[in-house]
């Protein structure tokens, strides 16, 4: 029987595409079901619409896609899941679930998660990791329940504080969190 995985997916729209190509490689092994930010349910960028990107992950699963606070709100009662990966999480999203701010579906659906005592991997994304957000990173890896997929800067030279994580990492990462264990190293050196 295969495990539940609820995947939260916020911006960073850059990094969907290479998100959904690891996706992909779970569907054997895990139960997807998907949680949407706001922005990433109805934005349209200049990597993919809105529509696109919900028609891909709806290919994956045969739940509807959560995108509201409402349905959101369901998952602590239904504790229907074994695990949740936030891929990628913004520093906005970060944000709120460190301050405890659950006025966002994928933030709340966390929230649920550790209520039920269940596991949350976090794989970070922002140009801002390591600038005014980097605080919310530290504070994270030390929360009971939450688990950091590694990340490296991606664009040093260019955005010093930019960092992504290295999303081909998600199923061993996601293997060891269901085990309640921290993938190591945290820090990577630059992917080239």
């Amino acid at each position: 029987m295969k495990n539940k995985l609820l995947v939260g997916i916020s911006g960073s729209f850059c990094n969907h595409e290479r998100v959904l190509c690891e996706l992909k490689k779970l569907y054997d092994e895990y139960e997807l079901s998907f949680v949407f930010t706001k922005n990433v349910a109805m934005l349209d960028t200049r990597f993919s619409s809105a529509a696109d990107l919900m028609k891909k992950c709806q290919a994956l699963t045969t739940y509807p896609i959560i995108t509201n606070i409402v349905e959101a709100e369901k998952i602590g009662p239904l504790n229907d899941f074994d695990l949740m990966a936030i891929v990628p999480c913004s520093a906005n999203t970060l944000s709120r679930i460190v301050h405890g701010a659950y006025d966002c579906p994928v933030a709340l659906c966390a929230k649920a998660m550790v209520r039920n005592q269940k596991n949350v991997l976090i794989g970070i994304a922002s140009n801002d990791i390591l600038g005014i957000s980097g605080v919310n990173v530290m504070k994270v890896i030390n929360m009971k329940h939450f688990y950091i997929l590694p990340f490296y800067q991606d664009a040093c030279e260019l955005k010093p504080n930019s960092c992504t994580s290295d999303f081909t990492q998600l199923k061993a990462a996601l293997d060891l969190a269901y085990k309640s264990r921290q993938i190591q190293p945290i820090l990577m050196e630059k992917k080239q």
